[in-house]
């Protein structure tokens, strides 16, 4: 599971431009569009590769969130939290697992952070202008930067932001391991209306299931 944490498309040409005040000023405008959200309805495809082991793995999610709520179905998965537990339920074996939300943050990234991550402790980098899809984007660097940064599964996020609409369209993850994700949003809402119900694993909705709480 921690590779949904900490990994959440093709190598392309860029011109190398601007400066790093530029960057403070464009992730300054993200965050400041980001508060008028309320809610966010997305969808994304993530592919993470395994260079060492010569392993890929792609991945359709879909997810809500709100404030500190989440609930991210992978398909084989689905992984919901109220903001201070987190149910992981596998269809496969109808099992579910119980973590402390805050636990399963201190290894990586977590949903609720995916589209303001560079808001922690990150230096940034604007690295220039890349086209995907036939969109202008440009593309932000963000180094780990706090106390234990040497510590993060990861050592760069790699952000493509279009300007002029002030959205995320592709995340990269580079770990420090070798493995690296790629998230590419394909489709992103903000103010939908999320019944409460969304973000709590109600046991009799599936018949059956174990329940496995690891919290401590």
């Amino acid at each position: 599971m921690k590779r949904i944490f900490t990994s959440i498309l093709l190598s392309l040409s860029f011109i190398i431009s601007g400066t790093a005040q530029d960057a403070d000023a464009l992730l300054s405008k993200l965050s400041e569009n980001a508060t008028t959200f309320g809610s966010i309805d997305a969808t994304y495809t993530s592919k993470m590769v395994d260079v060492k082991s010569n392993f890929e793995e792609t991945l359709n999610g879909y997810i809500q969130i709100e404030d500190n709520k989440f609930k991210l179905d992978l398909g084989e998965f689905v992984i919901i939290s109220d903001g201070g537990s987190v149910w992981t339920y596998e269809k496969e074996t109808n099992d579910c697992y119980i973590e402390d939300l805050e636990m399963l943050a201190e290894q990586g990234i977590y949903p609720t952070k995916i589209f303001t991550i560079w808001e922690d402790d990150f230096k940034n980098e604007w690295m220039g202008i890349r086209t995907l899809e036939g969109r202008e984007l440009v593309q932000v660097n963000l180094y780990p930067s706090g106390a234990d940064a040497s510590e993060k599964a990861y050592h760069t996020i790699q952000l493509f932001i279009d300007e002029s609409a002030l959205e995320v369209v592709q995340l990269v993850i580079k770990g420090r391991s070798g493995v690296d994700t790629d998230y590419h949003i394909n489709s992103f809402k903000t103010g939908m209306n999320i019944p409460a119900s969304n973000f709590f694993f109600t046991e009799s909705d599936f018949p059956g299931v174990t329940m496995i709480d690891n919290r401590i």
